[in-house]
């Protein structure tokens, strides 16, 4: 099967490795393609307006979603989700972030993520994805303005989002961020769908006091069942467990 043809998340996943260890790759119409994917049918709410997220699948493809360290998405939404912060993820981490598109994607992201009010409304597994994308943000400790495109029409539902409030900065999203992974590192049950490692990895590149405080008590957590899992999604999860 040529490139074309793939899931952009399966694109983004394989590439994944040689660019969250700092190699270089070998083929950049890879970049090409996670990019072509910004607005297509499947990404996450273009059918509501939304037209700067990236798309994970072929209209053809089954939306679901597994990560190497195991963890399987559960709903269409979160599948999207998902996909749009990996496929996000992995542009910053090429060194794409001076791209507008990629800046308001992380917008996007944000937007869905941590900028909702009251209790966030997505899953563990997608937050501790979009932790990625605070330690790739070299402005997450500045109090510049992200830019999210509020305009299309879901995000005037009050029940979800503060209609009156729109200004975020990256600050903003980092100081959320850890709140979040301080609290969920208390018990396990707070972070139910989502192994321990996937929020401690990018934890590690968060310079910050709390950051520090959530993996030493996540590594205090008793491991989770992992009595079906894969072997290689065990190996994955050493893997992280070694950089601690």
């Amino acid at each position: 099967m040529s490139s074309e043809q793939r899931n952009p998340i399966d694109i983004a996943l394989e590439i994944w490795p040689d660019l969250r260890d700092g190699n270089n790759l070998q083929d950049l119409s890879h970049l090409d393609i996670l990019l072509g994917s910004l607005g297509i049918p499947t990404a996450y709410g273009s059918s509501e307006g939304i037209s700067t997220t990236f798309g994970g699948f072929t209209e053809s493809a089954s939306p679901t979603v597994t990560l190497p360290t195991g963890e399987t998405t559960t709903s269409l939404e979160e599948a999207k989700l998902l996909c749009h912060i990996v496929v996000t993820r992995t542009l910053m981490s090429a060194g794409l972030d001076v791209d507008r598109r990629v800046q308001e994607a992380m917008g996007q992201a944000y937007a869905n993520t941590w900028c909702v009010k009251g209790d966030y409304k997505t899953t563990p597994l997608v937050l501790s994805a979009s932790l990625w994308l605070i330690a790739l943000d070299s402005q997450s400790h500045s109090d510049t303005p992200l830019p999210i495109d509020w305009s299309a029409s879901i995000y005037e539902n009050s029940l979800i989002w503060d209609t009156e409030y729109r200004l975020f900065s990256h600050y903003d999203i980092k100081e959320r961020a850890l709140d979040w992974v301080v609290h969920v590192s208390h018990e396990n049950e707070r972070h139910q769908g989502c192994s321990r490692w996937n929020i401690i990895e990018p934890l590690l590149r968060i310079e910050d006091e709390r950051a520090d405080l959530a993996v030493t008590n996540f590594l205090n957590q008793l491991e989770e069942d992992t009595e079906n899992i894969s072997a290689r999604y065990i190996i994955e999860r050493s893997r992280i467990a070694k950089l601690t």
